[in-house]
């Protein structure tokens, strides 16, 4: 980031974060993305930066098995102390934590095998025709 914060150019730019300890898995969101995204892994959501940081992304994929920390805690973060309303993806854990995640504002959630699959028809979606 800049030492002047965020721009209208760099918001601009689409990109996502990933939220994982899964290097092997990290990396094929990475390489699925292509070029043209901008693509953050960060074991917990408080090394992505501050909120107006985050905000500079399209969406969040969250692993809720492989987060640094309390994945659900991480997703009420998001929502209540940053006050952020981008998509929130979540892929893997259990019924009971997916729901718990629901309850704290994730949106969709998705098996672990399938989320390297899926990120095509996200960035389709969030791309703003970029």
């Amino acid at each position: 980031m800049s030492e002047q914060g965020p721009t209208i150019r760099r918001r601009m730019q689409p990109g996502f974060i990933i939220i994982t300890t899964d290097d092997r898995l990290g990396g094929e969101l990475q390489a699925a993305a292509g070029e043209n995204w901008q693509v953050a892994v960060f074991p917990a959501i408080e090394d992505a930066g501050e909120w107006n940081e985050i905000l500079l992304y399209r969406f969040i994929l969250m692993d809720l098995d492989e987060a640094a920390g309390d994945a659900v805690e991480q997703v009420e973060r998001v929502r209540v102390e940053y006050m952020i309303n981008i998509p929130i993806f979540c892929f893997g854990g259990s019924k009971e934590v997916q729901d718990q995640a629901r309850l704290k504002g994730a949106d969709r959630f998705f098996a672990r095998e399938e989320i390297v699959a899926k990120l095509p028809e996200f960035m389709e979606a969030l791309g703003w025709g970029g």
